[in-house]
């Protein structure tokens, strides 16, 4: 009883919804002013057209991060954002388990639907090398605050079964990547990475698991793969 009242998230957590529908619904709209105002390239992304679309990105993570602020005790106590030990260890093994399933259902799928081309240069720059960093470190920690932070506490304050929430927050995450042909296998990585913030009851561990599975799609895109 006690081990899972510290898994438990912190009490009064109702805020987490309006902070996760207004992170939510900004994020949309910046997305499609960015897509408004930014012609397509013409060939691969290249240059500040590789990191401008991460503009709407950043909302997902700051909105719940000022709603913690002002309405919670922080980012820190109600959602446990600083990674321990134990949250790497969970994390890694979490995010593993999430390339290996999405691996093996993207290759599956992509037999059905054929995968939404999304071209990026590969000619190493610092443009090149930041996308990557925000794609492995930046990415986690925004999708994660908002995601399996807000909403998953806000299910949790209403008194939604774990598992359930599980489940609802990797659709929510599979359907926030606008990918229709990556639909089955981000809904499956949002299991095994919200199964981090499940066992250890911390944002910390999904987002270790979530730069884990981020990783390799990174060292492919250095490598110009």
């Amino acid at each position: 009883m006690d081990e899972q009242r510290q898994q438990d998230p912190p009490a009064g957590q109702a805020w987490g919804l309006p902070a996760f529908l207004l992170g939510f619904g900004l994020y949309y709209v910046v997305s499609l002013l960015i897509v408004g105002f930014l012609p397509a390239p013409d060939g691969p992304r290249s240059g500040a057209r590789l990191l401008v679309p991460f503009v709407a990105n950043l909302l997902l993570g700051l909105v719940p991060w000022w709603f913690s602020r002002r309405r919670g005790r922080g980012v820190v106590v109600d959602f446990g954002f600083l990674p321990n030990r134990r949250d790497f260890s969970v994390g890694l093994s979490c995010g593993v388990i999430s390339v290996i399933v999405g691996l093996v259902i993207s290759m599956a799928v992509s037999r059905i639907i054929p995968p939404a081309a999304s071209p990026v240069t590969s000619h190493v720059d610092g443009w090149l090398i930041g996308f990557v960093a925000f794609l492995v470190i930046g990415a986690p920690i925004t999708e994660e605050l908002l995601v399996r932070g807000a909403l998953w506490g806000a299910l949790a304050h209403y008194g939604v079964p774990r598992l359930t929430v599980l489940l609802l927050t990797a659709l929510v995450f599979a359907f926030l990547h606008l990918d229709p042909s990556r639909l089955a296998s981000l809904f499956a990585q949002g299991v095994a990475i919200g199964a981090a913030r499940m066992v250890t009851g911390r944002v910390g561990a999904s987002m270790v698991a979530h730069a884990t599975n981020n990783l390799l799609p990174g060292i492919f895109t250095l490598a110009g793969i």
